[in-house]
């Protein structure tokens, strides 16, 4: 495998495949702490789902062509944001009856506008790229992958010395697309000529994994040149990208050609990648509020190996089982 391509005509299972692993990695980044991901290697497997969802996005857009097409309004907001505003209102309502006082008529001081659900900034980001993707066209119309490639890079690195020179919000950092940039590049590329696999790429893999060490493991104080006084970010920098796109991403194709046998297997992978945004949506809600007594329900075996595991267990299938379920029931009432 010389070059990293998906299918640009028809249904591609591969990428759901891709999707459904990646929405099991978002569900498992929030069952855990930052200490028991990065004892489990997480940053080089779990924290690359966002730029992977992000990849694709690009991918959908110019996999038909390059051209300066701005998305749907209507198919934005029946798609992506009317549930997305729905599931937050309902959070919102569920946190009310959890939070308020009855006796005093006041709000919990701990929670409420704190747990506005883990992975919540997503949406800003998508919303933003359908709309800056396309802005991108022109460029690629008129210039070579060659001088393409020294645009994003010093495109990228300038955000990086911006938010370190600014001492960016993380609030502002979490919110906006900057940070995600060469991103825009690696899924052109994957969507007009492919991901080649050479010794230069590979090389640059390479490196990249080694500075997902240094952001991830050793804190180490990078700044002006890379933004890491961010620590809840480590893998945000346009040179862990590489890494993602030429180790990562071709590991989880050989996956998909050698567990195609599975058929119960990936049947299941690929459902769940289908439903991923709704999936998206509801693990918001759960660990915002559901995730709450699960934790006080398995506090009777507290400081046991077993709460843990079972934590993990019970949070994934809560938030896949049933949003699979409602949303195939839905989309059946539909066809009928």
């Amino acid at each position: 495998m010389d070059r990293i391509e998906f299918k640009k005509e028809g249904y591609d299972p591969q990428i759901d495949y891709i999707k459904g692993l990646c929405i099991l990695f978002v569900v498992w980044t929030h069952c855990m702490n930052r200490g028991e991901l990065s004892i489990i290697l997480f940053p080089y497997w779990g924290d690359t789902a966002v730029p992977i969802f992000i990849i694709i996005q690009v991918f959908h857009y110019y996999k038909k062509g390059v051209s300066v097409r701005m998305p749907s309004i209507p198919k934005l907001w029946k798609r992506i944001l009317q549930p997305y505003i729905k599931m937050i209102a309902l959070m919102f309502i569920a946190q009310f009856f959890m939070y308020y006082d009855m006796t005093d008529g006041t709000f919990s001081p701990t929670l409420y506008w704190e747990k506005r659900g883990p992975g919540s900034y997503y949406i800003f980001i998508y919303i933003e790229m359908a709309f800056v993707i396309p802005l991108f066209a022109p460029l690629y119309r008129k210039f070579s992958t060659k001088w393409l490639l020294v645009i994003f890079l010093i495109l990228s690195q300038l955000v990086e010395i911006v938010c370190s020179l600014t001492h960016c919000p993380d609030n502002i950092y979490r919110i906006t697309f900057f940070r995600y940039i060469f991103l825009i590049f690696i899924g052109y590329l994957l969507a007009t000529k492919g991901l080649k696999l050479n010794k230069l790429t590979i090389t640059a893999g390479i490196f990249s994994m080694l500075f997902i060490y240094f952001f991830a493991y050793s804190m180490c104080d990078m700044e002006p040149v890379f933004c890491t006084s961010l620590v809840l970010w480590p893998l945000c920098h346009w040179i862990c990208y590489l890494y993602i796109a030429y180790f990562f991403l071709p590991f989880l194709k050989y996956t998909y050609t050698k567990l195609i046998i599975c058929n119960r297997f990936m049947s299941c992978i690929n459902t769940i990648g289908k439903y991923s945004y709704e999936i998206y949506l509801f693990q918001i809600f759960y660990y915002a509020t559901i995730s709450i007594y699960i934790g006080k329900a398995l506090s009777i075996i507290e400081n046991h190996p077993l709460q843990r595991i079972l934590y993990i267990v019970i949070s994934t299938n809560i938030c896949i089982l049933p949003t699979i379920y409602l949303s195939m029931r839905r989309k059946l009432l539909k066809s009928r």
